[in-house]
């Protein structure tokens, strides 16, 4: 009975102070991609001959996936998943001649050996030659300079504002701020951070998970190709508070 009394008031504090409580599960986790989220690969650099995914369980095999696909939605690898030697890591093989300058998607499903749950997400890489990439520079610049972007702004129930930006809202390279401030228009100062998560569920492309940077009191930034493909895309925005409940806010958005 003692002890039922100390993790009832245990619990009741954790609720009274606002403070997130999460249970841990040993799930099959990504531990290390290659290549890496966001890379981007030029006409210097080899590119890459698969994707591996290594995970923090024994993924099942028969029940798992890779597929990598491109701007168009389309498989780019060879649909030959198999376990490495530490048989803790998924590979699959890309055909390299499939791959011309663009976003390539990374989706990935894994059961896992120990507990028999089930994970999945999302991540990007891009192959740019140098001149495309320059043309897409400056295509962004040229953008930015004539005010082409999505704007949204949030008021939660406990009064702190949400203004969100992305620029230049457009498939590829895209540039995401949050300002987080009271309606005072003072910085909220007790965040401990700030998470994006893109899904596009009509093309199953998702979830693609992003830590945002602190650039300054109650702004945040972050950079990417995480819109890879046209059409209707759902960002959530997670601010974790310390002392406070988290803020979630997620919107809508058709890239073209």
């Amino acid at each position: 009975m003692k002890i039922l009394f100390i993790v009832f008031f245990a619990l009741l504090y954790v609720v009274g102070t606002g403070m997130s409580f999460f249970p841990v599960y040993g799930h099959a986790n990504p531990v290390t991609y290659d290549p890496s989220p966001n890379k981007v690969f030029d006409s210097s650099q080899s590119l890459p001959d698969k994707v591996t995914i290594t995970f923090s369980e024994k993924p099942e095999v028969k029940a798992s996936s890779i597929k990598v696909l491109n701007s168009n939605n389309e498989r780019i690898d060879n649909n030959d998943l198999k376990i490495t030697d530490s048989d803790r890591a998924l590979s699959v093989s890309i055909d390299k001649s499939k791959i011309t300058p663009g976003i390539y998607t990374v989706n990935w499903a894994a059961l896992s050996k120990d507990d028999g749950h089930i994970t999945k997400g999302s991540y990007v890489f891009s192959f740019d030659n140098k001149n495309t990439q320059q043309a897409q520079n400056s295509q962004i610049m040229s953008n930015a300079n004539s005010s082409t972007s999505y704007s949204k702004n949030f008021t939660t129930a406990d009064n702190i504002v949400l203004k969100f930006n992305m620029i230049p809202f457009s498939v590829g390279q895209n540039n995401f701020t949050l300002g987080i401030s009271h309606v005072n228009g003072t910085a909220v100062e007790n965040i401990r951070n700030v998470f994006l998560e893109f899904n596009n569920p009509e093309k199953n492309l998702g979830p693609i998970a992003e830590t945002m940077d602190k650039v300054g009191a109650g702004n945040y930034s972050k950079s990417g190709s995480f819109i890879s493909q046209e059409g209707n895309w759902q960002i959530k925005i997670t601010v974790q508070r310390i002392g406070e409940y988290d803020i979630n806010q997620k919107l809508d958005i058709q890239v073209k």
